[in-house]
């Protein structure tokens, strides 16, 4: 059985992936997770995510800011406290919609998810 695990936000990696997108992965395989993966993104002003899909299931959160997520091509404004269930192969697109930091937080049902980009 695997061993609970803190995981202090400033002991792992932040990696920004595009321009203005900064994820950080704060629980997978490597805390000794074994199903479920999950962390934070932050979005600068102006910053976001294209179109793409995933091959788990995943949930979202908004931390802070306001936000614009798409899914299948339904635009949802999202501010702190909202959440979105995402399926998997469900195509979908986040970015920042407001003059402030947009933080999320996401979650995936699984330790082996993968993304395909769509545009």
């Amino acid at each position: 059985m695997p061993k609970a695990k803190f995981v202090p936000f400033d002991s792992v990696n932040h990696e920004e992936r595009r321009p203005g997108v900064v994820l950080t992965s704060l629980v997978d395989g490597g805390t000794g997770a074994t199903q479920i993966s999950s962390g934070v993104a932050e979005f600068a002003a102006g910053a976001s995510a294209p179109t793409h899909y995933h091959d788990a299931e995943e949930s979202v959160i908004v931390i802070e800011g306001e936000g614009l997520i798409v899914i299948n091509g339904a635009e949802h404004i999202v501010r702190p406290n909202d959440a979105a269930f995402i399926s998997p192969g469900a195509h979908h697109s986040i970015a920042n919609h407001g003059e402030q930091p947009f933080k999320i937080s996401w979650t995936y049902a699984s330790i082996d998810w993968s993304t395909t980009q769509i545009e």
